[in-house]
């Protein structure tokens, strides 16, 4: 028979023995257990028990070999979910006992706690695990398979209206969890789902397929290298974000705006520029008038990663400097401008993420600081857009060559694809800026541009009749119409 234990929530108290003269500054379970929720959305909850995964991996960094292309290549996060229950099993090493006892079940971090110094993590107050099950949940279990214990803690339904601190956990036997966890990892259930958590889960209720979007913008990044996640048996792809450059640095091409520095603690890299070709007219409209089923600007914006973790995806607000002088307001025109911006620290408290881990911390001088340089990477790129609205030869020329960057791998700032050169005296960071051609003058005076709408109809049916269907645009069809006619005036 295994023999019961106890892991303490908070350092141990009794309230009914408050010394004379003092008033009571104890914290309550309710509290933890409903408003702490409230601040956070499920979606976040359960990306919350994700990072957990990551964390567990980068601790582990310490001990084995990782590829350094596919670091995370070998480990996974398997979700299952349905009304009735919430599962996440990983193989990510597990908790060790000593941490479990001491910390990972407390309602915040100790300062004593001292496991994550000097590891790139994004764990900064200890609430994450347990708020995420509460969010979920009234009952739950933690399996752990660590590669020193093997315990199961339980969280009782009832635990809520007690006055203990503390849950109760089971030493285990590999063979008693031979069924759970065949390797060193975690596994957590919840069930007595709160009901409204338990329609969500409902497959009928949409929020599965809402999740699965999410779980690819913000961990489809660390699939990239490696990461296998699965929810429901279906896999997470990677994400993918590559942003065109030239070979040729001696003349004036493609290239992006690239910013590499260390401020404080914490290692900065931003890459932007172009992800794709221009936007033509017809692209333009139809992301406008909503013909399209996917929207052309969905790639487009600026993600923000903090230690491997995705904290904004693709922005296109002011949070990015979209719209602040002097960077115009985002604009379908703009649908082919794309960038990164990687923070790396070993103190993750010092990174501009919030508590939820999936915001920005617009309050951060380090975050200020390195937001002016993403407004000059965009001003470049806006002005290029503006100067090459009209389509032409000498236009799709520019990008024929380009040649890709993969913007979402760390350390690009080091490819043979870039060129860095030292900042002006006074600021330690190194900087490539783009020398990106501007069209010629005599091109820009001969040309304009003709903009009109007809209806989609006759301009299919001349489409199909003169040109047999090959016109590839609206605006290719409209300047054979114009080119016929002009052939008459010469």
């Amino acid at each position: 028979m295994h023999k019961l234990y106890q892991i303490y929530m908070a350092d141990s108290f009794n309230e009914t023995q408050l010394p004379a003269g003092t008033v009571s500054a104890y914290p309550t379970k309710k509290f933890f257990m409903s408003m702490l929720t409230r601040d956070i959305a499920l979606t976040d909850a359960i990306m919350d028990l994700l990072d957990n995964c990551i964390d567990g991996i980068q601790r582990q960094k310490k001990e084995l070999a990782i590829d350094s292309q596919l670091p995370y290549s070998g480990f996974y996060g398997e979700i299952t979910i349905d009304e009735n229950q919430f599962i996440l099993k990983d193989n990510c090493g597990g908790i060790p006992l000593n941490t479990a006892t001491n910390y990972a079940f407390k309602m915040g971090r100790s300062d004593s706690y001292h496991d994550d110094d000097n590891l790139e993590t994004v764990g900064m107050y200890g609430i994450g695990m347990k708020r995420a099950i509460f969010k979920m949940g009234l009952k739950a279990e933690v399996v752990s398979y660590h590669k020193d214990d093997i315990f199961k803690v339980e969280i009782p339904e009832d635990w809520s209206s007690t006055p203990d601190w503390y849950f109760k956990y089971n030493s285990l036997t590999k063979e008693d969890i031979d069924e759970m966890l065949s390797e060193f990892g975690t596994l957590i259930k919840v069930t007595n789902l709160h009901k409204n958590i338990g329609f969500q889960f409902n497959d009928k209720s949409g929020f599965i397929k809402n999740l699965a979007i999410e779980l690819r913008n913000h961990y489809g990044y660390l699939v990239q290298q490696g990461f296998r996640i699965t929810l429901n048996g279906v896999n997470i792809e990677p994400l993918v974000l590559n942003i065109l450059t030239s070979e040729d640095f001696a003349e004036k091409s493609i290239k992006p705006y690239v910013y590499s520095a260390k401020i404080e603690d914490i290692t900065v890299e931003v890459i932007i520029g172009f992800y794709r070709p221009l936007a033509n007219y017809d692209e333009i409209e139809a992301e406008l008038d909503g013909s399209i089923a996917k929207s052309l600007s969905e790639n487009a914006g600026i993600t923000v990663i903090c230690n491997d973790r995705v904290v904004l995806y693709c922005d296109k607000t002011f949070l990015t400097g979209w719209g602040e002088s002097p960077v115009p307001k985002y604009h379908t025109q703009f649908i082919a401008i794309a960038g990164v911006v990687h923070f790396r620290s070993n103190n993750p408290i010092n990174l501009p993420v919030t508590t939820t881990k999936r915001g920005l911390d617009t309050s951060s001088a380090v975050y200020a600081e390195v937001k002016n340089k993403i407004k000059d990477g965009l001003k470049y790129f806006t002005s290029f857009t503006n100067n090459w609205k009209t389509p032409s030869e000498q236009r799709t020329k520019l990008f024929e060559k380009a040649v890709t960057i993969n913007a979402l791998q760390p350390g690009q700032t080091k490819s043979n694809l870039i060129k860095l050169v030292d900042a002006k005296k006074g600021e330690t960071a190194q900087y490539q800026i783009p020398n990106l051609p501007k069209p010629d003058d005599a091109v820009r005076e001969k040309f304009v541009t003709i903009t009109f709408n007809r209806e989609k109809t006759k301009v299919d049916d001349i489409n199909n009749y003169f040109l047999a269907g090959q016109a590839k645009s609206a605006a290719e069809v409209g300047g054979w119409c114009f080119d016929q006619l002009s052939s008459q005036v010469e």
